[in-house]
């Protein structure tokens, strides 16, 4: 169940004033045709606030994009040692 996550892309903001200005339409006519407030549009567009999936998932309908990014959850906790990384170990030496 949780081997493949979908989260938020960290461009949502972009993304969806991207595709809506593709699509020729004002903030305003976004969120009319959304049933939204154009306020809402304004504070997403600017990465103020998250759309609920609600919202979220309006906008990937009405402007054709996808705002998640699918991860594998592992990605943060993979550490640096597998890749032949530095340790403070490695850079340090003990006065014994």
């Amino acid at each position: 169940m949780f081997d493949e996550m979908q989260e938020l892309a960290g461009d949502y903001d972009e993304r969806i004033r991207k595709a809506r200005e593709n699509t020729g339409l004002s903030q305003e006519e976004l969120a009319s045709e959304l049933n939204e407030k154009a306020s809402l549009v304004r504070k997403l567009e600017r990465g103020d606030i998250l759309p609920s999936d609600d919202v979220r998932k309006k906008l990937e309908k009405k402007l054709g994009v996808s705002l998640l990014e699918a991860t594998d959850g592992d990605e943060e906790w993979e550490s640096g040692s597998s890749e032949g990384g530095l340790t403070l170990g490695d850079m340090v030496k003990r006065k014994d």
